[in-house]
């Protein structure tokens, strides 16, 4: 595989640090090592032994002129005239006879005369006749299986056995990636077909999913992630597999397919229990979706019969009362009675404010019997099921966090924000999220209990933050009260030796940044450091790109138009390549990979978790920190997905 090849989808971004290029840079000469010989299929297709192909490869970040230039054999056959140019961080495809070699990929240039099959040298030169890199034999390929030999690393000679390996990734030809960067690290993101590479029923299994495409050329031997993933279908078919029990957490949901399973399954004897997020029902931010949700859970809590205090009924609790919507005609669309009558009328204060209407769902309640405000967010999003597989992450369960319409639910497009879920199958995990779930829920019962719930910040550390998956060292904090980002502090100030690499929704923590900035240049101090060698890279939210308390404003040295007390912008005197996304919509993952392409113990913290104040203070929130290469691999695989789609440049070490 070559693992140093560069994903270059370069974008103008206006922060002072980056320079564009200009039209006298964007052909220029060259000297040894900018361009490389990265491919060669000296034994043809299977196709036939005539159509060999040799691929050339610019690392630069600027296009390169071939004009005068040559690649010659030793012996004289073949001898080939460039022309054109190749493009920065891109490839230059030279087939034999005619462009139908790689019948599925588009020559740069067609030559003639045969490689020979066995010590063979060729030699690249530019117009000036200075050799610019060379090849003394064919150190890889199999010409059974028609793979082509790749090169491994553009630093390091041509004329090294040890640079060379046999390609693996099956083409129209045989075995190889005539640019097409497959195993170049090359993007998926041109197919939406859903691929489920790695999935696991068995007792100790991790399986990731991410709705959004993945570069599967960086996947080690096997590890291909599972990807353009339809999650809504992997909950469900979790939730069908229920036999006793569904423990169900969920910040919103509009999912009718999700309501239904969860329905189906309290009518066949699982004991459903949901707590949910309530909103600020006079907040315009939140008013129309929070009375669809309100809607769906008024049909979980009656159940398949749609009748209260029966068998089937689902019970949901809340950190905040929800009063059943009113409109008749909405409430006939979801299939509910005209009037929510049947559920007690009630006025109570809800925060400071006296509110009245029919109470279908309860919640945490003060010592006083009153109830607290909305403001806070249960922001997870996790199931337990049968106390044996938990399935969380970063995906809301809504129409817009996966479909991003109802047009596109409707036709199975997966246009939504940028996800991720992990599902584990680990009683020992499942426990401690169900000690979680009870202290939100208030106890161990299918009744929850008002007076004895906790949630937000009256929550305690009550729960193990270590277990065992597998044979691997999964570590699980909860907010508020087990200061989760704290901990990511730590790991990436006393674990990380070679790299941190990210996406993040909402990023402001202030100690969590100082870390990295202390990593990345060897101080702590605002516009001090120099590169250490650590390597950063990063892609934020669009929605807080440019937001005063963002890590992205110091991470690329810029000036906040605002200050504040808690978020000092410690500017970074060497800025970081880290990028605004180029998503359809939102990239709402919380996601950081420590050390993931080396052997230095490649860590990835996964979650609801946002790096704020609120993420790790007054939110309930989860968050898994997973000790295991293979996992770190099928996340790195989808990072690069997202970095080289915001522009950002992938060279693996």
């Amino acid at each position: 595989m070559k693992r140093w090849l560069q994903l270059v989808l370069m974008t103008a971004l206006t922060v002072s640090f980056m320079n564009p290029i200009s039209e006298g840079q964007r052909a220029s000469a060259a000297s040894t090592g900018d361009v490389v010989i990265s491919e060669i299929a000296w034994m043809g297709t299977t196709g036939s032994y005539n159509d060999e192909w040799i691929e050339l490869y610019n690392p630069t970040a600027n296009e390169i002129s071939l004009e005068g230039w040559r690649l010659d054999a030793e012996d004289g056959t073949p001898s080939i005239s460039l022309s054109g140019t190749i493009p920065a961080n891109g490839y230059y495809l030279l087939e034999r006879t005619d462009d139908s070699t790689v019948s599925d990929v588009e020559a740069d240039l067609t030559y003639s005369g045969a490689l020979g099959n066995s010590n063979e040298v060729l030699s690249l030169k530019d117009d000036s006749g200075t050799s610019v890199d060379s090849v003394d034999d064919w150190y890889a390929g199999d010409n059974d299986t028609k793979a082509a030999m790749e090169r491994v690393d553009e630093s390091v000679s041509g004329m090294t056995a040890s640079n060379w390996t046999t390609a693996t990734t099956a083409y129209s030809g045989g075995y190889g990636t005539p640019t097409s960067g497959v195993e170049n690290g090359s993007s998926s993101c041109d197919s939406t077909t859903e691929q489920l590479n790695n999935v696991s029923e068995t007792i100790g299994s991790i399986n990731v999913y991410f709705n959004k495409c993945a570069l599967s050329g960086y996947a080690s031997s096997g590890n291909e992630a599972n990807y353009n993933v339809n999650l809504e279908d992997r909950l469900i078919n979790r939730i069908n597999q229920a036999t006793t029990s569904i423990d169900f957490a969920t910040y919103e949901i509009n999912l009718p397919n999700v309501v239904n399973a969860l329905i189906n399954k309290a009518a066949e004897g699982v004991d459903v229990r949901v707590v949910a997020d309530s909103k600020d029902a006079a907040d315009p931010h939140y008013a129309e979706r929070f009375e669809t949700m309100r809607l769906y859970l008024e049909e979980m809590a009656r159940g398949s019969d749609m009748l209260i205090g029966t068998a089937d009924d689902i019970t949901i609790f809340s950190d905040s009362p929800m009063f059943a919507v009113e409109d008749q005609a909405k409430r006939s669309e979801h299939g509910l009675p005209g009037s929510p009558e049947d559920y007690p009328f009630v006025t109570t204060k809800v925060g400071s404010t006296e509110t009245s209407g029919h109470l279908f769902v309860d919640a945490e309640q003060k010592t006083d019997g009153t109830y607290y405000s909305p403001g806070n967010q249960m922001h997870n999003k996790f199931a337990i099921i049968d106390d044996r597989w938990v399935f969380t992450g970063s995906w809301n369960f809504t129409v817009t966090g996966l479909y991003g319409s109802e047009e596109n639910m409707a036709n199975d497009v997966l246009d939504g924000n940028q996800q991720h879920v992990v599902e584990t199958q680990s009683p020992e995990l499942a426990s401690v999220y169900e000690t979680e779930f009870n202290e939100m829920w208030g106890s161990t019962t299918m009744t929850p209990s008002p007076q004895e719930a906790n949630l937000g910040p009256r929550k305690t550390d009550n729960t193990p933050h270590e277990v065992t998956i597998g044979g691997k060292k999964v570590e699980v904090y909860f907010s508020s009260g087990d200061d989760a980002i704290g901990k990511m502090s730590d790991l990436v100030k006393n674990e990380a030796d070679d790299s941190a690499y990210f996406t993040i929704f909402a990023w402001s923590d202030q100690t969590l940044i100082d870390e990295l900035k202390y990593k990345w240049e060897g101080s702590y101090n605002d516009l001090e450091g120099t590169l250490t060698g650590f390597d950063v890279k990063g892609v934020f939210d669009s929605s807080f790109w440019n937001q005063w308390w963002s890590a992205s404003i110091e991470m690329t040295g810029r000036t906040a138009l605002q200050t504040s007390e808690n978020n000092p912008n410690i500017r970074w005197a060497n800025p970081a390549p880290v990028y605004v996304d180029a998503e359809t919509r939102k990239l709402h993952s919380k996601t950081m990979l420590i050390d993931a392409d080396s052997s230095s113990d490649p860590t990835v913290v996964v979650g609801s978790t946002n790096w704020s104040t609120n993420g790790n203070d007054i939110n309930d929130e989860n968050m898994l920190i997973i000790h295991d290469s293979l996992i770190a691999n099928q996340f790195l695989q989808e990072f690069y997905a997202r970095y080289s789609q915001a522009g950002g440049t992938i060279q693996m070490q």
